[in-house]
């Protein structure tokens, strides 16, 4: 009894041996081959270093627009409006802009219903702007116009003062504007603005603020 256990362990133990020794053996070989195959694929990089220079590069950092529109004179009826203006980009988010506009007003009411002499002559009917705004790019995006054309885009608020004649006379204004510009190319956008010309006035009698409304649309070109 005792010689036939001897001789199942005897077998087992040689058995497990020659498996281990097997398995060892294949592991070993694996090893091998899949340090060959790595070095077979190996690829050394060679990419060609190109020299970029600084001043090449287009900054664009000057705009300069001309807009088209309408301008609600409070009291004085709406008219057209031309303005150009010269913006500086001074960081991605913030510029200047100097601007000037012109529009003429129309007759009050009181004008219409009495016939009396008119309150302004055409020429003090003018009204003329000019002044400096802070802006700032608020909201960047895109416009896709189809599956293979984007457009970019920004919205911007900008706050100004300035000094607009009318009536005869010159007074300080203050102005807030909305823009939004879309970018045909690098080089090239349109504008559409919205903007609020506040400035004192007694033109009809009564000293007030008034609020005169504005409404362009328009190309600017940067460089």
């Amino acid at each position: 009894m005792e010689n036939r256990f001897q001789r199942i362990f005897l077998s087992s133990f040689i058995i497990g041996s020659t498996l281990l020794i097997s398995a060892l053996s294949f592991s070993y070989a694996a090893n091998a081959a899949e340090q060959e195959l790595d070095a077979q694929i190996h690829v050394k990089a060679d990419v060609e270093r190109r020299e970029i220079l600084d001043d090449v590069l287009d900054s664009e950092n000057f705009e300069i627009g001309l807009q088209g529109g309408i301008i609600s004179i409070e009291d004085f009826e709406s008219s057209g409006w031309m303005a150009v203006h010269i913006g500086y980009h001074m960081t991605e988010n913030f510029y200047l802009k100097a601007r000037y506009g012109q529009g003429k007003g129309g007759k009050t009411s009181f004008e219409k219903l009495v016939s009396s002499a008119p309150l302004l002559t055409d020429e003090q009917r003018e009204l003329t702007y000019y002044g400096l705004n802070l802006g700032y790019n608020l909201l960047p995006g895109e416009i896709f116009l189809s599956k293979d054309l984007v457009l970019n885009s920004i919205f911007s608020i900008e706050l100004g003062a300035g000094s607009t004649e009318f009536a005869g006379d010159e007074q300080f204004t203050v102005n807030f504007t909305a823009n939004y510009r879309v970018f045909i190319n690098d080089w090239v956008a349109w504008d559409i603005g919205m903007s609020d010309y506040i400035f004192d006035t007694q033109v009809t009698g009564e000293a007030k603020t008034t609020h005169n409304l504005n409404f362009v649309t328009g190309l600017s070109v940067y460089f």
